[in-house]
């Protein structure tokens, strides 16, 4: 964890992934590597997959945002992704979702102001938002002060003007349905985006775009917060991965030894 670390984490859901840049641009590729392994080998595994799960980081996974004039902050308590993977080349299988639990509702963008609501996604208990099905792709961001830096992109499904999630409230001043659109980008919070490690941590990246509701001028309003690590779950649990930079294209590595 550096000491950059913000304290809480976005509502906006999934997390890290690898996925593939079209055109002339850098592509990703998912490969799962044996030490001793020969090229043909390798190539022959391009169309594995891994699981993805998470672990907690902040202490609680925080929207901040403005909606019909109101300023309030979403939180929850903890995050389990649903049905997560790498994929060959470099894509985050669509169709991934996000379950958060413990989420409440905090007036003026802070905890100190209870709203007093009851808030939830269709189909689940009081405290629990599962997302919507989401996409994304891996980009390379030009920094304005020369270089680049890899970032994850993730949208909706459907796109920008998808939805991530819809939160229900009851006993609320803000609206009875709030959907949550526009663009995630993750970038690696310790830069290690290339070293191959057994959890790597993720945080909200330049070019993000979020709004709940209408996109409006309350759009620049919305911000997330927060990092979670993100490591390999299933039958490559504890095994080491991360990007590998082959000249013209990245691969992202999976080690056969922890």
């Amino acid at each position: 964890m550096t000491g950059s670390k913000l304290k809480k984490l976005s509502l906006c859901i999934w997390t890290v992934a690898v996925l593939a840049l079209v055109g002339a641009a850098p592509r990703l590729s998912y490969l799962k590597l044996a030490p001793s392994m020969a090229s043909a080998s390798t190539q022959a595994l391009e169309n594995s997959t891994a699981a993805l799960s998470s672990e907690a980081d902040s202490k609680d996974l925080t929207l901040l945002t403005k909606e019909v004039g109101i300023k309030f902050a979403l939180t929850c308590t903890s995050l389990e992704f649903i049905g997560l993977h790498l994929e060959s080349k470099g894509k985050l299988n669509t169709g991934a979702k996000a379950k958060f639990t413990g989420c409440e509702a905090y007036g003026k963008g802070t905890l100190e102001e209870a709203l007093g609501c009851h808030i939830h996604s269709s189909g689940q208990p009081v405290g629990t938002i599962e997302t919507g099905k989401g996409k994304g792709e891996l980009v390379l961001h030009e920094l304005a002060a020369g270089g680049k830096e890899l970032l994850t992109k993730l949208e909706p499904e459907a796109g920008s003007t998808g939805t991530f999630a819809t939160f229900l409230t009851e006993g609320c001043v803000i609206p009875e349905a709030n959907p949550i659109h526009g663009t995630l980008f993750l970038k690696d919070g310790e830069k290690s985006a290339e070293v191959h490690l057994v959890k790597h941590l993720v945080e909200a990246g330049p070019l993000t775009s979020l709004w709940v509701g209408a996109d409006n001028s309350e759009h620049l309003e919305t911000s997330i917060d927060g990092s979670s690590w993100v490591k390999l779950g299933g039958e490559q649990a504890g095994l080491r991965w991360g990007a590998k930079d082959e000249g013209p294209q990245f691969t992202w590595v999976v080690l056969d030894e922890g």
